[in-house]
């Protein structure tokens, strides 16, 4: 294979962006000729502290969140926007998701009703037990 069928794969496959590929070094041209992205905002996460998929989220779909993070995420500025006391809980211990790093999980108030059932609550302290 020529040097010059290699550049055009490189390319196609969006690997002469990167310089490198495979061990061929690629040419600066070939990383020049790609137009800069414009930088995008962060877009939220899509699973809160309390473990819910945004996607699913009832506040969500209600337009009443933009979206949350996870507690070791979360900014001085997000918490004071946002009015959760779970991901602020998670963002004080430090913990990415309740349900996996919180031994709390299955006795937390500020869980139980809002948003899990105490039944799902309950089976999931069964299930652990």
């Amino acid at each position: 294979m020529t040097d010059e069928t290699r550049r055009g794969l490189l390319a196609k496959a969006g690997l002469a962006a990167a310089g490198v590929a495979g061990g061929i070094a690629v040419g600066a041209s070939a990383a020049e000729e790609k137009p800069d992205k414009p930088k995008r905002k962060r877009r939220p996460r899509l699973i809160g502290a309390c473990g819910l998929a945004c996607k699913t989220c009832p506040l969500m779909k209600a337009k009443k969140c933009k979206g949350c993070a996870s507690g070791k995420e979360a900014t001085p500025e997000l918490l004071k926007m946002k009015p959760c006391e779970v991901l602020k809980c998670a963002a004080m211990k430090k913990i990415d998701y309740c349900g996996t790093g919180c031994k709390m999980f299955t006795k937390c108030k500020k869980l139980i009703g809002k948003p899990y059932d105490k039944t799902f609550i309950d089976m999931i302290a069964k299930r652990l037990a």
